[in-house]
């Protein structure tokens, strides 16, 4: 099963006549639908209150929770207010971000990935937000000091930050508790423990599997990779090591847990939640903001489910933090930008991160939100809640670069043909390797 996700870029022509014609017939649109666009912002006055766009890819129950937080925070105060609009999904909103890139009518500011940073900001599209800048427009220092420092890290791209943290998310591994007590054995801590179940599922006959993962599961390989030693892409250096001895370990690792059939990929699910929902694993590693997904299928088919930190690889542990964070344009007047800052401030107070993260699935961005009473008592409540941030800790953001996207989606194909091919460990490490030097040494 092909894992269609592709990570969409702007790349320096972004200027071009074709995108331009497209975009303008976007953003006409867009501006009728809110009525204003970012030049109708910048006429504002001291006096008036200053109109915030917020563009995002959240739906569903996420949708409603940021509508939440954001109408709180224009009731908070008369100085601004935030007009948040829903691009569709991630794919939408990249493409609307490029649209209005290049017609020069970008909002105040959006959600961004981590592939979106590395061009958007070569292309001088985005404010750089260092911590002067920040506090000097009225960000609490002691918020600023209070983000888990895994957090900070996500969107640093030439050693300047260009994003702050708001949904964010760890690996997570879902649990199913039947299955495990059928086997007699513990919650696994390590590779090797779901190693040893998946050998006991197949010598039992059972049509199962130990572990389910996502059709790409890079982030496992590249965890598993770090876990063991390498430094996989260097954030400082850009000195690639994807086909040291660690790396092929590692995949060769997870090739033949595949080939053994001890875990599989979603295939034509898309993602494993269903599968794991139905009963078809015994473990399953995917987002922590997949446990709203999760929930109800599993809930639904009367399974016993919990969740646990990531499995460790040579004694190692390791998370990759993924999600979203909110980037601040440069188009964007001083007053806009104020109003960035205050929002950003707003959200990342203890208790609205940690309403944040009770409605959503995703993770609180600064530590003190774990003292917030009633996010205690929805821990208490829930425990399966808890594994995510037990790993907050030592989670790290992969390190992003020019031609960023371009890389990811080299990764996601080395994946399949390891899934889908049955490739060879080292030869693909060593294409991707190729591959990404010259993706670094084209764009960097």
């Amino acid at each position: 099963m092909k894992n269609n996700k592709r990570f969409l870029k702007i790349g320096t022509g972004i200027l071009t006549a074709s995108a331009l014609l497209l975009t303008a017939c976007n953003n006409e649109a867009a501006s009728e639908d809110t009525g204003n666009s970012t030049s109708d912002n910048t006429s504002n006055n001291s006096s008036e209150t200053v109109e915030i766009t917020f563009w995002h890819a959240m739906n569903g129950p996420h949708q409603e929770a940021v509508t939440a937080l954001t109408e709180a925070f224009n009731e908070s105060q008369d100085q601004y207010k935030v007009v948040e609009q829903n691009q569709g999904g991630y794919d939408e909103l990249n493409q609307a971000i490029t649209g209005a890139g290049v017609a020069g009518n970008l909002p105040t500011m959006s959600q961004l990935t981590l592939t979106d940073v590395p061009e958007l900001a070569t292309n001088d599209l985005l404010l750089p937000l260092s911590d002067e800048f920040l506090i000097e427009k009225g960000f609490q220092e002691e918020i600023l000091d209070d983000i888990y420092d895994g957090f900070k890290e996500s969107s640093i791209f030439n050693e300047q930050r260009y994003a702050m943290p708001f949904s964010k998310s760890t690996r997570l591994m879902f649990v199913n508790e039947d299955i495990l007590d059928e086997y007699d054995v513990e919650v696994p801590e390590s590779w090797d423990d779901i190693r040893s179940l998946g050998e006991m599922m197949v010598e039992a006959g059972d049509d199962r599997v130990a572990m389910g993962l996502e059709n790409g599961f890079d982030m496992e390989f590249e965890t598993m990779a770090r876990q063991n030693g390498t430094d996989f892409i260097n954030g400082e250096t850009l000195e690639v090591g994807i086909d040291s001895t660690e790396s092929v370990e590692a995949l060769t690792f997870l090739s033949e847990m595949l080939e053994e059939g001890y875990a599989r990929t979603a295939g034509e699910d898309g993602y494993f939640s269903g599968p794991f929902g139905r009963g078809e694993s015994a473990l399953y590693i995917g987002s922590s903001a997949g446990l709203a997904h999760v929930a109800p299928v599993a809930d639904e088919n009367g399974i016993q489910w919990g969740t646990a930190e990531v499995p460790s690889f040579n004694d190692t542990q390791l998370t990759m933090f993924a999600g979203n964070d909110i980037g601040l344009y440069s188009s964007a007047s001083e007053e806009e930008q104020a109003g960035y800052v205050s929002y950003i401030n707003f959200l990342l107070q203890p208790e609205n991160t940690a309403q944040w993260a009770m409605e959503t699935g995703y993770v609180p961005i600064v530590e003190s939100a774990l003292e917030v009473p009633e996010y205690a008592s929805f821990l208490e409540e829930d425990p399966r809640n808890e594994a995510a941030n037990n790993m907050l800790s030592y989670g790290i953001t992969s390190p992003v670069f020019a031609g960023y996207g371009e890389y990811r989606n080299a990764l996601t194909d080395a994946m399949e043909e390891i899934s889908i091919s049955n490739g060879d460990p080292q030869t693909v490490l060593e294409n991707l390797q190729s591959e990404t030097e010259s993706i670094i040494e084209a764009n960097n």
